[in-house]
């Protein structure tokens, strides 16, 4: 009883979906013109199919988060909707594209650490962030030249930061050990395996799961 107390009435379960479904079909929308702005957006069926994958698994996603967080601070559960409106047009974005733009990772970053300073943690995000930022842009850089060939995208080490502007510490290492791991064994299983993929839905897919675990403590240590 104590553990159903702390979710949210069941009630609202299908309300809050098809409410996240709309807002994530209009976050589409801002995906798309960025797109089309780049001649990006002649989709195939494949590409139509993964879409719509993608918009339900978030609102499911966003959906879990509000249910999980009636104890949370409105502004954590605002700023963590927010959260899941960048996740999703970034793991979209790269999913279709193979691309990351700066102008979502460089935007997930900002939002970020104007969150942390609303909370009085500016210096640790902001220090974390930077910490994220040398170390893979060192690791993609030392990757590259032993490899001769890109390992990480610079998107992708913008992403980490960015993530890290968001989340703590322990956070922020379980969604970069999480989301590699599960890029690597999807990697490993894939016929395309020499191809590449991308990583940033995975890192998302993560990032999500964090911002859910931040806002649902009482649940968890119940």
């Amino acid at each position: 009883m104590t553990m159903i107390a702390l979710i949210g009435p069941w009630q609202l379960a299908l309300p809050l979906f098809c409410l996240a479904l709309a807002l994530f079909r209009l976050v589409n929308r801002q995906v798309a013109a960025l797109l089309g702005s780049y001649g990006l957006v002649e989709w195939t069926q494949s590409d139509n199919d993964t879409i719509k994958r993608h918009t339900w698994l978030h609102a499911l996603a966003m959906t879990v988060f509000v249910m999980v967080s009636p104890q949370a601070k409105l502004f954590d559960i605002a700023t963590g909707l927010l959260f899941f409106c960048f996740i999703f047009r970034l793991s979209m974005t790269d999913r279709l594209t193979g691309w990351l733009p700066q102008d979502f990772t460089w935007t997930l970053l900002l939002a970020g650490l104007c969150t942390a300073a609303a909370n009085n943690a500016l210096s640790a995000h902001g220090v974390l962030a930077l910490s994220l930022l040398m170390f893979f842009a060192a690791i993609r850089r030392l990757g590259s030249d032993y490899s001769k060939r890109e390992v990480l995208g610079l998107g992708d080490v913008w992403l980490i930061a960015g993530l890290g502007a968001w989340l703590s510490l322990p956070l922020i290492l379980f969604t970069v050990l999480s989301g590699f791991s599960g890029f690597f064994l999807w990697h490993y299983r894939s016929k395309d395996c020499a191809c590449g993929g991308p990583l940033g839905p995975w890192l998302g897919y993560s990032a999500l799961l964090s911002m859910t675990v931040s806002v649902s403590a009482p649940l968890l240590t119940w």
